[in-house]
This record gives structure tokens, sequence and C-alpha cells, in this order.
């Protein structure tokens, strides 16, 4: 326990001096919601429906982020800086390293979630109609799923500068073809297409069921077996970025 302790600590300190995760977890998808929020808030003034999307899909960027950047990044930094290399040898076991990763990423999760809900709530006025159960259910796997992505992310890539381009390029379409800031159904017809391979368009409509209390319908087994498989993806290529020997 002690030790499971000590590695999250210091899972921690990194990540309040990353700079990079910092800005895409807690500051841009924040003035995403804010920003569209505002833009649409005169359309959708009285449209509770309107919320119910909106605030669960922005949390699913929240997700993405948090996978990307605080946990697959970091671990890709870490290895090109011989972090992992200088750990050979010794008695580190990296089932507590894996854990500490996987609690720093949920830390984001969570506290990214509740600034959206905060902003939701007492910026925008939005009335927070939430089935909490089934919100929270559907939040575990699509995180667990995403900090799978992060885990993938940095089982591929050697080089910061390579998962950063690849960051920046996933970044857009996971934003306006999931469904977070933009319905699918307003997409024209390519992008709707374009949109099926995105992953976060799972994770954002299985959170929009768990909000309006949809969870355990036949609308979320589609979503629900991408995340795991992207989960159970991320489990068996995740085993490789703790190879010691790795340069």
């Amino acid at each position: 326990m002690q030790s499971i302790f000590m590695h999250t600590k210091m899972e921690l300190r990194l990540l309040s001096r990353d700079i990079i995760g910092l800005f895409f977890v807690f500051i841009m998808p924040a003035l995403c919601f804010y920003f569209f929020g505002k833009l649409f808030e005169t359309q959708h003034a009285d449209d509770l429906q309107y919320f119910n999307q909106y605030i669960p899909g922005m949390i699913g960027v929240v997700l993405f982020t948090a996978g990307f950047y605080i946990v697959g990044l970091q671990a890709v930094i870490d290895r090109e800086k011989g972090v992992y290399k200088r750990l050979k040898g010794t008695p580190v076991r990296t089932v507590l390293i894996l854990q500490a990763m996987v609690i720093k990423g949920l830390f984001a999760v969570i506290i990214g979630s509740i600034e959206i809900l905060l902003i939701g709530h007492l910026g925008l006025d939005a009335p927070l109609n939430v089935n909490v159960m089934q919100f929270l259910l559907s939040m575990l796997l699509a995180a667990s799923a995403f900090i799978a992505v992060g885990f993938i992310v940095a089982s591929l890539f050697q080089r910061v500068h390579s998962a950063l381009a690849i960051g920046f390029v996933m970044l857009y379409p996971m934003l306006f073809l999931s469904g977070a800031t933009i319905p699918i159904e307003s997409l024209p017809s390519s992008l709707k297409a374009v949109s099926v391979v995105i992953p976060l368009r799972y994770a954002v409509h299985l959170l929009q069921n768990g909000w309006s209390g949809r969870l355990f319908t036949a609308s979320s087994i589609g979503d629900a077996s991408v995340l795991f498989v992207i989960l159970a993806i991320g489990i068996i290529l995740g085993r490789n970025i703790f190879k010691w020997d790795r340069s």
C-alpha cells in the first residue's frame, strides 16, 4: 500500500508540472465548453435535451484528453528520458507504476469533469438533470477505454514529437465529428460516415445515455462493445511500455 501511495504521489507531482496535459485537460475543454454553450444558448434556452447531450459530450472530450495527454504522452516522455530503462534491475514492480498512472488519469478525469459541471451549472445556467449512478458507470467504462488509448499511444510511439503530432491530428476530429460539440445528425452525410471511425463518438453516446438514464438499453450495446475492445487492446499493448530494456 505504501509503495502504490508513493508512486501515485510521484505521478501527481509530474501532473502538476505537465503544462501540455494541464492545458488540454483543464483549460481547452473548459474554454470550448463555455464558448459553444454561449454560442448556442439563445437557440436552446428552454431545450433540456440540448444540455443532456452537450454536457456529457464535453466530459467525453475531457476523458479523451486525459487518457491521451496525461497518461499516454507522459509515458512517452518518461521512456524517451530513459526513466523505464533506469528501472531495469530495481525491485520496482511494473504493476505499481501501471496502477499509479491509472489513478493519475482517473484523478484528472474527475477534476476535469467537475470543472465542466460547474461551468455548465454556474456559467451557463444548465440544469443538471442527470442519472448519477448510470452516468458514473458510463464514465468509468469510457475513462478506462481512453486511459487504454493512452497506453496504446505510448506503446506505438517512441518519441514525444511523434506522439504530439498524432495528438493534434486526432484532436479536431474528436471534437467536431464525435457529437461532443456538434450533434452527429447535423453533420453532412460524408462526415457522418467518417465519424463512424472516431472512438470518442461511442464514448459520447454512451455518456449521453448514462446521463439521461438510458444506459441499460439496446442503444448502448454497440458503444459499450467498442469501448471494451479499445480497453482490451490497450491492456495488451500497454504491457510493452514497461519493458525496462526498451530505449
